[in-house]
């Protein structure tokens, strides 16, 4: 059988000590990027006791650099060398600045010139504020930076947003995904592999697929697996016989009707609002936009899909501007497990 409805998880006596994996969070490349840099002009200070001075009089004559110190030791940081703000004529065209030009400039608003030595340097500093507490360390190496970990960002990183209770849940869920995926799942070297969906408000699992590509070219696990969340509310788009799905009245009311979802948020016009996701294998295109337009709100994979996988390997779906929803990933759970059943069920794909 290809896909499951609900049942609950039997409690793991696996201890923690024994969990062999990590979840890793797929981020935007805007939190691990190392830092860019740009040109700027720099100023030496004559007297170390003018610093606070002249930190005052530049910030009012040339803002900017929020995210970085406008002093270290005796250097004031003046301006990028490339700039629109200070062209003489059309400030729609970058324009590279003369370190004569800046002195006419600081001379018109005021500065004082004989604060600094007569020759500028130009060194390379961050041009962008540092996202996370990695990034601002690489950064202040560089140049000293302005500051603020955003918790929830550094939470993810570093992996405190679960509980060891709750990563022993999660694994036990993607152990769910692998034992599906060795039972029947039949891919290709696109997309192979088994789903599993959950709403961790009960911690029902609502659905579990494994890919069929061999009977559907649409019915990858990710595909199969909302269609049947869609069928527990009346829904669904394909009709799928015995030998695909084997249902659970624990998803359904006793005369045999949908069982709705009891808390309003779980009502909306999205299947799977608040639901996680479990893939033994990084999502292709078709089972990633299938989950992003149901809404679930996280993603766990076990092993990357180097040839179209879009939640880390070939791109990162959900951090595409636009997007008018973005879930939350997580990759490397259960990863060995995962890596061994895919290497076990190639012998099945179609190509």
């Amino acid at each position: 059988m290809a896909v499951t409805s609900p049942k609950n998880v039997k409690e793991s006596k696996v201890e923690n000590a024994d969990r062999s994996w990590i979840a890793r969070p797929i981020l935007s490349s805007e939190f691990t990027d190392d830092p860019t840099l740009e040109d700027v002009y720099v100023g030496l200070l004559k007297q170390k006791k003018d610093i606070s001075r002249a930190i005052k009089s530049i910030s009012a004559v040339l803002p900017g650099f929020r995210h970085l110190k406008r002093c270290s030791s005796n250097k004031l940081l003046l301006t990028p060398v490339n700039t629109r703000e200070l062209a003489k004529e059309d400030s729609s065209v970058e324009y590279t600045l003369t370190e004569e030009r800046l002195k006419e400039v600081l001379n018109e608003r005021g500065f004082n010139l004989s604060l600094l030595e007569e020759n500028f340097q130009i060194l390379r500093v961050p041009s962008r504020a540092a996202r996370t507490k990695v990034q601002a360390a690489r950064s202040s190496k560089i140049w000293p930076v302005n500051f603020h970990p955003d918790p929830s960002i550094e939470r993810l990183i570093d992996g405190s947003v679960f509980t060891e209770h709750q990563l022993d849940t999660i694994g036990r869920y993607m152990r769910v995904a692998v034992d599906a995926a060795r039972l029947e799942a039949v891919g290709d070297s696109n997309c192979n592999g088994s789903a599993v969906i959950v709403d961790p408000e009960d911690g029902r699992i609502l659905a579990v697929a494994a890919s069929r590509i061999d009977q559907h070219p649409m019915w990858h696990a990710a595909t199969l697996a909302v269609d049947l969340v869609a069928k527990l509310q009346g829904g669904g788009a394909w009709k799928l016989d015995g030998n695909t799905v084997e249902s659970d009245s624990s998803g359904r009311n006793k005369d045999g009707s949908t069982k709705m979802c009891e808390q309003t948020d779980k009502c909306g016009p999205y299947l799977c609002t608040g639901y996680w996701a479990f893939s033994s294998k990084e999502p292709c295109p078709l089972c990633a936009m299938a989950l992003l337009h149901s809404r679930v709100s996280r993603i766990f994979y076990g092993v990357p899909n180097e040839n179209t996988g879009v939640l880390g390997s070939r791109t990162i779906l959900h951090a595409v501007p636009g997007l008018n929803h973005r879930y939350q990933v997580w990759s490397g759970v259960l990863e060995q497990e995962c890596r061994q059943v895919l290497r076990e069920i190639e012998s099945r794909n179609i190509d």
